[in-house]
């Protein structure tokens, strides 16, 4: 009697794990459909040096699933940035750096995040 507690605890776990993993990937398939086209790339770091949040590194060699070929490469870099909340992709020949340029991060379908609002 005492296992069905921890098996509906367990359940409850998975479902909530599974939950997440759903949302994600629909976030990431909106960035792949919408949201990249709200994506500049770029080859000119001094348009970006200290005027952009450096969000993160993106390295298509690291990918675990696949590995884009050259012609994949913009709209990997395009997705990549905009799940992340970027909105520009300087680009480096196979790795791409993203940055948030505009008034404030994306969401996965290009919209701009709203701003929370702070104390009044």
């Amino acid at each position: 009697m005492r296992r069905f507690p921890a098996i509906l605890i367990l359940s409850a776990i998975a479902a909530a794990g599974c939950a997440h993993v759903n949302e994600a990937s629909q976030a990431h398939d909106l960035a792949a459909t919408q949201g990249k086209y709200h994506v500049t790339l770029t080859g000119d770091v001094e348009a970006v040096a200290g005027r952009c949040q450096f969000v993160r590194n993106l390295v298509p060699d690291d990918e675990p699933t696949f590995r884009p070929t050259d012609a994949e490469l913009p709209d990997y870099f395009r997705t990549e940035a905009v799940y992340n909340g970027a909105d520009t992709v300087v680009v480096r020949g196979r790795v791409g750096e993203a940055y948030i340029c505009g008034p404030g991060p994306l969401n996965p379908d290009g919209t701009r995040k709203k701003a929370d609002a702070g104390p009044h």
